[in-house]
């Protein structure tokens, strides 16, 4: 979501699910599935523009009690994981929703910018990346923003 529409949102509950990486995001799986080639040329003007919106917009993620984000393991014995984050308050309102119900912890929203998550991944090794609107899109960065 673009930092104004947030502001706006928190005033006047408007503009709530603005996302230009949202929209990018669509575009890319719509074209992925005609093309069934995720390395096609057609591909690249979508690609640059998730790039180039990434960094734009903030997020919204699900932190504890002591303001650590959910950490999805990617598997069971690994210490390896990725945190959900969500493009607007309608993504956030379906993905947590689902995610509370994996998590006896007591769960709370948080703002989060691009910059959040790059010292999220300098402080922690074990941090590979985040899922975008994982209960619709499910689109996966690694920890440098890059797919």
């Amino acid at each position: 979501m673009n930092p104004k529409d947030y502001e706006d949102y928190q005033k006047n509950n408007v503009k709530a699910s603005k996302s230009a990486l949202k929209d990018y995001i669509q575009i890319y799986a719509d074209m992925v599935k005609k093309l069934k080639n995720e390395d096609a040329p057609e591909l690249e003007a979508v690609k640059n523009n998730i790039n180039e919106t990434y960094p734009t917009e903030i997020y919204f993620t699900l932190v504890d009690e002591i303001e650590r984000p959910v950490k999805l393991t990617l598997t069971e014995s690994s210490k390896e994981y990725i945190i959900p984050i969500f493009t607007d308050i309608r993504e956030y309102a379906l993905g947590s929703a689902k995610i509370s119900k994996l998590f006896l912890d007591k769960l709370e929203m948080k703002v989060l910018t691009p910059e959040d998550i790059s010292k999220i991944a300098e402080e922690d090794e074990h941090f590979q990346g985040f899922v975008i609107n994982p209960h619709s899109q499910n689109f996966n960065m690694d920890r440098n923003g890059s797919f």
